[in-house]
This record gives structure tokens, C-alpha cells and sequence, in this order.
């Protein structure tokens, strides 16, 4: 079937982030803050895409991405609790996009991602108390941080009409380390965030 070169994509499904560091904090006690070096762990996740883009020829195109994601924060150190606590991105990114043409109807492709990632913390509350945490006051706060971003998508697509193919695809994103500012004169400097998604979307070729 012959396509026609512009097209716009929704993707959307479960995201998993990968564990991370509290890295540093700054402020009030910031250096003997004994959250400092802990780790937490993420909920599993949702994730929504918009693609627009063009095929330039059969096999290579230009794209530009955006969407949201969001997971709950869970504790991942002994002795560390976590309560109504949310993790953000927003990713704003070109793509280079291949993909192989053949007359099955299932095309594979292949993105590469580069750009900006906003990502956004909300802490309701981080609690510890394990070592030196007597004079341990909890984390709260919310704050955002815009970073350097990269994303490698790789996913096939099965065309049902000229205009329309149904999507399945793995993604691998990535940030580099956030620094939050969560008022109360804290700065909070997490780990790289990474994270996988597999979604599924339609493509819409005009």
C-alpha cells in the first residue's frame, strides 16, 4: 500500500522507572541529611505520547515528540517510608526515525531520540529512620527541573489502511540528574532517572 509522508502518533502504556539515589541535598542541614546517598523505588507507571513527523523517504524521517508520564514513589532502603509521593516527565525531543518498507503490512522501526526532559517531584513526605537519623527532619516539598534528555524506540507497526496502522513498541528514556528546588531554602539533587515503556498506539498517515 502506498502512504502518505506526513503523519501523526499517540502511544500510550505502562512505564517503569528504574531506582535512584538522593544524590545531595542542599540547605538546612543539607550535607548531614542522612536521606543523603538512599534510594527509592518507583511504582509501575503510565505513559502518553504524541509524535508528528515525516518519512523524507521510504526508510528515514524526521519526528518531533511530546507527551506526560507520571509514577507514584515508593520507599526502597530499609527503615524509609514514603507517602503521597509522585514523579512527572514531560519529554519535548527530535527523533530520527528508520523503518524497513516490505509488502507484509507490518513495518519495524527504529527511533532515536534527543532533546529536553522535564521532570517535576512532588514529595508529600520521606521519612527515616534508620542510622543517624535522630536529628533527621522529613523531605517534603515539590519542584521541577528541565534536563538533557535521550530516548531509543524500537516497535513495529501493522497497517490496517493507507491512513491507519496499529502500534507496539518498546522505549528506553533517560535524563540526566535532576536538581529540585523544594522550597524551605532546599535543593534536592536526585539520581539519572531511566526508565522502560511498552506501548501500544495508532499512526495516522495524511
Amino acid at each position: 500500500m502506498e502512504e502518505d509522508h506526513f503523519y501523526v502518533r499517540t502511544e500510550g502504556g505502562a512505564r517503569f522507572v528504574s531506582s535512584m539515589n538522593i544524590v545531595n541535598i542542599v540547605g538546612p542541614n543539607g550535607p548531614s541529611n542522612p536521606v543523603i546517598e538512599k534510594e527509592i523505588a518507583f511504582s509501575t507507571g503510565y505513559r502518553q505520547d504524541v509524535d508528528a513527523g515525516v518519512w523524507l523517504t521510504d526508510w528515514f524521517g524526521l519526528s518531533i515528540e511530546t507527551g506526560f508520564a507520571l509514577n507514584a514513589i515508593r520507599g526502597n532502603t530499609q527503615g524509609m517510608t514514603v507517602s503521597s509521593s509522585t514523579y512527572w516527565s514531560v519529554p519535548i525531543m527530535a527523533q530520527l526515525c528508520f523503518q524497513y518498507p516490505n509488502d507484509s503490512g507490518f513495518l519495524p522501526y527504529l527511533n532515536f531520540g534527543f532533546g529536553g526532559g522535564w521532570n517535576y517531584f512532588k514529595i508529600g513526605s520521606i521519612n527515616y529512620t534508620g542510622p543517624n537519623s535522630q536529628n533527621y527532619t522529613p523531605l517534603s516539598g515539590s519542584g521541577n527541573d528541565m534536563n538533557t534528555a535521550y530516548q531509543i524506540a524500537a516497535g513495529v507497526r501493522y497497517r490496517l489502511y493507507e491512513q491507519l496502522s496499529l502500534t507496539l513498541a518498546y522505549k528506553f528514556y533517560g535524563t540526566s540528574q535532576p536538581t529540585v528546588d523544594m522550597g524551605d531554602n532546599q535543593q534536592v539533587t536526585f539520581g539519572s532517572p531511566v526508565t522502560n515503556t511498552i506501548e501500544i498506539g495508532g499512526n495516522f498517515a495524511f
